[in-house]
């Protein structure tokens, strides 16, 4: 083994040194733009909606009309989904289960009845006194479109909003994308430096589970590393733990055997210190626990098993 002799930090230090948000210039720019296009792009397809014959057309040429209509008529998708389930019921189309937004319109250019239905309830089912006579006014105030409505539709702040709720899934699982590449730089030069190879996003076999990565092969691992970024907090942390501690079960087995298998932790962002808890555990069960600030200490971690490849 070699003389270099790798440091595990203390929690505290972990802790303490943990990135909160991660920053990527050219990303955000990017994601900026993306924005600023979709937003000019609704703009100009919800300005155009002046009469009910504009509102079908809207519907008709766009998949995802029925979305940007609710959300930024500020409409309970749940309470729409149940309207459009009463008027089915009444005009007798066979009810099994109800239908998402996406059926609704495919449903509405299926069949013309249910196009007009829900045309107007849409346009004008705020001031339908059937429909108020079945259901409350609180839910229907604002199934209408008027002067007021076109305004919110036409606002770029409103719809701005709108479209960054859209897009937040994605862009943290491009995030962690980013990060996961991040760190992947670090391993490919660290490898290259000491001729070692290495393998990403893999399943290894003794554990039963895919790894971030692992050095060098799935079927004989010599260094395992997880990675985890996390802004928020959420059951998955959890499951991130009992994973750790599976991992450390098997690996302490293979020790017994004299296959010493090394296992490392990246954990960053601001969810992990909504988690301390599942944190510290992780922290227990790793050999090794890096972030963005310690990752340096990567290179004398393969250095110190180098010799064992």
């Amino acid at each position: 083994m070699s003389e270099v002799i790798a440091r595990k930090i203390e929690f505290d230090e972990l802790f303490n040194s943990t990135t909160m948000f991660y920053v990527n210039e050219q990303y955000e720019h990017a994601i900026e733009q993306e924005v600023k296009n979709k937003v000019d792009e609704l703009y100009h397809e919800l300005s155009s909606i002046d009469t009910k014959e504009d509102l079908k057309r809207y519907i008709v040429e766009y998949k995802d009309s029925l979305d940007n209509l609710t959300s930024l008529m500020e409409i309970s998708t749940e309470r729409f989904k149940r309207m459009v389930s009463m008027i089915r019921k009444e005009r007798g189309f066979v009810f099994s289960t109800e239908w998402g937004l996406g059926k609704i319109r495919t449903a509405m250019m299926e069949s013309p009845a249910m196009m007009e239905s829900v045309l107007n309830l849409i346009w004008a089912g705020r001031d339908d006194g059937k429909l108020r006579t079945k259901i409350p006014y609180f839910y229907l105030e604002n199934m209408a479109i008027d002067d007021t409505t076109r305004k919110k539709l036409t606002d770029k702040n409103s719809i701005r909003l709108f479209v960054k709720r859209g897009l937040e899934g994605r862009y943290s699982n491009n995030i962690g994308d980013l990060v996961l590449n991040e760190v992947e730089d670090k391993l490919r030069a660290v490898c290259a430096k000491h001729g070692i190879e290495y393998q990403k996003n893999v399943r290894v076999p003794m554990l039963d589970r895919a790894v971030s990565f692992v050095l060098e092969s799935p079927q004989n691992p010599k260094i395992i590393i997880d990675v985890s970024y996390s802004v928020t907090t959420s059951s998955s942390q959890g499951s991130k733990k009992e994973a750790a501690r599976k991992t450390v079960e098997v690996l302490n087995l293979q020790r017994k055997s004299g296959n010493n298998i090394i296992f490392i932790n990246f954990l960053d962002g601001a969810g992990w210190i909504g988690r301390q808890a599942d944190m510290r555990e992780i922290h227990r069960c790793s050999d090794y626990v890096l972030n963005f600030n310690n990752l340096n200490l990567l290179e004398d971690i393969v250095y110190s098993y180098s010799a064992e490849f």
